[in-house]
């Protein structure tokens, strides 16, 4: 669904004028029979709480929501880095607004913003292949510089949402777990029912 009247943000405050819009088209998908409700910008986790509240059913704007858990998977001295496009964008009020505090799981973040494979990407959202190498090697870039700059990072989440375009070419070689919006929605969605075969195969390892 396109929620009428709704653009891309820019700002928080972009972001959190579109409130009324975004529960409105919430509560429209509900009546449908939508299970799982989502978004296609990060920077949205800021009204997850009121959309979330305005549905009975799961509703992830952002991967933010991810982060105590990710945080838990890995150990104590470790930190999450959060991957986003505007790094001045993304702070304390998108993570208390997905429910948890930079108090409680220290976050580092960094983002693609500076470069301009980027930033043509953001204006387009085209990609041709000359674009698409462009954009794989300027966040491998991102990833490598951060990780180098802060090494008590144990896992990766990418609050953006155009990140996931490129990611899966990255992740066999990075050295940390990355997690996006996509591994997040596929974790909501299995609680409905997981793929046929799954179940024997949890039980042959276990």
């Amino acid at each position: 669904m396109v929620v009428e009247g709704s653009s891309t943000p820019r700002t928080q405050a972009d972001a959190e004028a579109m409130l009324p819009l975004y529960v409105s088209a919430a509560q429209e998908l509900e009546r449908e029979g939508t299970k799982v409700i989502t978004a296609n910008c990060g920077l949205m986790a800021l009204v997850q709480t009121e959309v979330a509240s305005a549905v009975r059913v799961p509703v992830v704007l952002s991967s933010l929501v991810a982060v105590p858990t990710v945080a838990r998977m890995i150990a104590p001295d470790q930190r999450v880095g959060v991957l986003t496009f505007f790094v001045d964008a993304v702070g304390e009020r998108n993570f208390n607004a997905c429910g948890w505090s930079s108090e409680d799981f220290p976050v580092s973040v960094a983002g693609v913003g500076e470069h301009e494979s980027w930033l043509r990407f953001l204006k387009t959202k085209e990609i041709d292949e000359e674009l698409h190498e462009a954009l794989r090697e300027d966040l491998r870039q991102v990833i490598e510089e951060f990780l180098a700059r802060e090494p008590d990072i144990g896992a990766l989440v990418c609050e953006c949402t155009m990140l996931p375009a490129v990611l899966d070419e990255l992740r066999p070689s990075l050295p940390v777990p990355v997690f996006d919006l996509l591994n997040v929605l596929d974790w909501t969605v299995s609680g409905f029912g997981r793929p046929m075969g799954s179940t024997k195969v949890a039980s042959d390892v276990g």
